[in-house]
């Protein structure tokens, strides 16, 4: 709340108030418990871990969202979930007219995306680097199916992750006050896209601009931003060949270039010829597969091959260790390789095939987790689909609409297209999204095991 609050003083918008009682409402829950609780076992283990990263975010987002429900910009369930879809970098909103909120609440909305993006139980980890159980709590926040050590402590692990999203966030700010575009703007979308968000204060997104540098510097950014952060760490290190011999990079660069290559050929009839649909097919690729939800172009007015493919990047998502959402790149490769190991197993039973990722075999009880984890994805997509759909959405919006949600995307098609939002839903409806964009962040499991009764028993 601190930095938001200091924007409305700088401001002066009138809105200071609302942040200072958000402030006390804070401290009047947690310093009772801190003062009160004092448990004689400090030891986490992986349950603990997984249940502080549930209870932590649910919580954040249910505080984090009193600023807006003070300041009467909406009610409750449209605060939740405008913060929830904040803090997970969703960048679905359910307000219109960006350009009349204050700047303060505008920051606010960036700033939950730049602190949800690389993780809140991270930074508390890198700040408070002896704190117990910092392992199983960056292990419960990863963006993947593992969590790598960049260095032997979670601590130094967690400041080299903060120091290099930090240095890239600066770098873009720096670039795109090049580009023409103002101090606080520039701010804002920088701390937007490194969280890999979408939220801006204009209702066009970045197609108020209508910049091309300004279009290629975030397009090249988002991409970044959805690469694995042990990426950058190696080159740091000067290990380049270890940083380039990622299957998941070359994947994700490469899915990456071969859709912009053919929605830029779809769309060109539509942008007056091949290099007018490169453009916007770019960008609109490169903030899909980043999960950033920006937008240059109403994408939803797009022809049907253009839109099917968006589809399938919105469930794919980026690499996995980096600020994006989605399945990750890495579980996709694995996937088409476990399938393709039993197809071949249909009418070779005797056949032994070990699958390898980066030249080392993958084990089998991870191609099982993976396996059941996209099972439980879909389930959860399945779910968003059935509540959207009692809502009043037809088929397209509730699957898109739901997909947008779990990959922590933001946009999709129809009302909730680059040009609408999910204001109109019921608050019930509002209030499952908020949850199953929280889901999609942790990785599923650390939101689920809260409503599993064995997970809360001491044994």
């Amino acid at each position: 709340m601190l930095p938001s609050l200091a924007v409305s003083l700088i401001e002066r918008d009138g809105y200071a108030w609302a942040f200072l009682a958000a402030l006390g409402a804070i401290l009047l829950v947690s310093v009772p418990q801190v003062i009160l609780i004092k448990p004689e076992d400090r030891t986490m283990y992986t349950r603990d871990g997984m249940a502080i990263a549930g209870i932590s975010w649910v919580c954040m987002s249910v505080m984090g969202c009193l600023p807006l429900v003070f300041a009467g910009i909406c009610g409750f369930a449209d605060a939740f979930f405008e913060i929830a879809s904040g803090f997970t970098t969703t960048g679905a909103s359910v307000l219109s007219n960006m350009e009349s909120l204050p700047r303060s609440i505008a920051f606010l909305r960036s700033f939950t995306h730049w602190v949800g993006g690389m993780g809140v139980l991270v930074l508390t980890t890198a700040v408070l680097p002896g704190a117990s159980g910092g392992g199983s709590l960056a292990r419960a926040e990863s963006s993947g199916p593992s969590f790598s050590k960049l260095m032997p402590k979670v601590g130094d692990s967690s400041k080299m992750l903060y120091f290099i999203y930090t240095a890239l966030t600066a770098l873009l700010f720096l670039a795109l006050l090049l580009c023409g575009m103002d101090g606080f703007d520039s701010l804002l979308h920088a701390m937007s896209t490194a969280g890999t968000g979408g939220f801006s204060n204009k209702s066009l997104s970045i197609g108020y601009y209508d910049s091309v540098s300004v279009d290629i510097v975030i397009s090249v950014f988002m991409l970044m931003f959805g690469v694995c952060f042990v990426v950058y760490f190696k080159l740091i290190s000067r290990d380049v060949k270890g940083a380039f011999k990622s299957q998941e990079l070359w994947a994700y660069l490469g899915v990456s270039v071969l859709c912009t290559v053919l929605i830029a050929a779809n769309i060109s009839s539509i942008y007056g010829g091949f290099a007018g649909g490169l453009r916007y097919s770019f960008f609109q690729v490169s903030s899909i597969v980043s999960t950033t939800g920006f937008s240059t172009a109403d994408f939803d007015l797009w022809p049907a091959f253009s839109k099917a493919l968006l589809l399938l990047l919105m469930l794919m998502g980026s690499c996995a260790g980096s600020t994006a959402g989605g399945l990750k790149m890495i579980r996709v490769i694995l996937l088409v390789k476990l399938a393709g190991r039993e197809v071949t197993r249909a009418f070779k039973p005797r056949s032994v095939k070990v699958i390898k990722l980066d030249g080392k075999s993958v084990p089998e009880d991870m191609l099982g987790h993976i396996a059941v984890f996209f099972f439980v994805y879909a389930l959860i997509i399945v779910a968003g689909m059935i509540s959207l759909a009692l809502s009043g959405c037809d088929l397209l919006e509730s699957i898109s609409g739901s997909v947008a949600c779990i990959s922590n995307i933001g946009p999709a098609f129809g009302r909730f297209g680059p040009m609408g939002g999910f204001g109109f839903l019921p608050p019930v409806t509002k209030i499952i999204l908020a949850l199953i964009m929280l889901a999609g962040r942790l990785e599923l499991y650390p939101l689920l095991i809260l409503f599993f009764p064995s997970a809360w028993r001491k044994n």
